[in-house]
């Protein structure tokens, strides 16, 4: 007798502050975060007046907020209070934010291979060969051996490395 009485209370205080919301924020389960700034329409769908949800739905999440990879009702609900004096109602307990993977970029200079070293100073370029201490792509740093020395560049084509000193 006890439980169906606690059911019925329950939903009916759900129900009651469902319909004093002015915005209710149903979150999806996960979200992936790319490059750009992720927003509230990213994590959640809000229903409520076109004019709330436009005023919502647009606000920048800040990264702090999912530094531990969820975003929960307690912190979204923090965080909406600083943005809005609108009464929100939050459906869900977490959003699971996945970082997007960039693509790696191809390996022109592999671990161990002979490169041509180009030293550049001011006006004068010295060509010498290395061996590369690891992988890298085009733009990234690398690594490599001359002789006895390690110098630090940048790969620029295939099997090629500019070091600047």
């Amino acid at each position: 007798m006890r439980f169906p009485l606690l059911l019925f209370l329950s939903c009916l205080m759900f129900l009651s502050t469902a319909l004093f919301a002015d915005v209710q924020i149903y979150l999806y389960s996960s979200a992936v975060k790319g490059e750009e700034a992720l927003k509230l329409k990213d994590i959640a769908h809000l229903d409520g007046s076109d004019d709330e949800c436009a005023a919502l739905e647009d606000l920048e999440i800040s990264d702090v907020l999912f530094n531990d990879t969820y975003i929960d009702r307690r912190e979204l609900s923090l965080f909406l209070r600083r943005y809005t004096e609108s009464r929100f109602l939050i459906c869900g307990s977490s959003v699971k934010i996945k970082r997007e993977k960039k693509p790696e970029a191809p390996r022109i200079v592999r671990s161990g291979e002979q490169v041509k070293i180009f030293v550049k100073r001011k006006n004068i370029t010295i060509e010498i060969m290395g061996v590369s201490v690891k992988d890298a792509g085009i733009g990234e740093r690398v690594t490599v051996r001359c002789g006895s020395r390690e110098i630090s560049g940048i790969v620029n084509s295939n099997r090629t490395v500019t070091c600047e000193i």
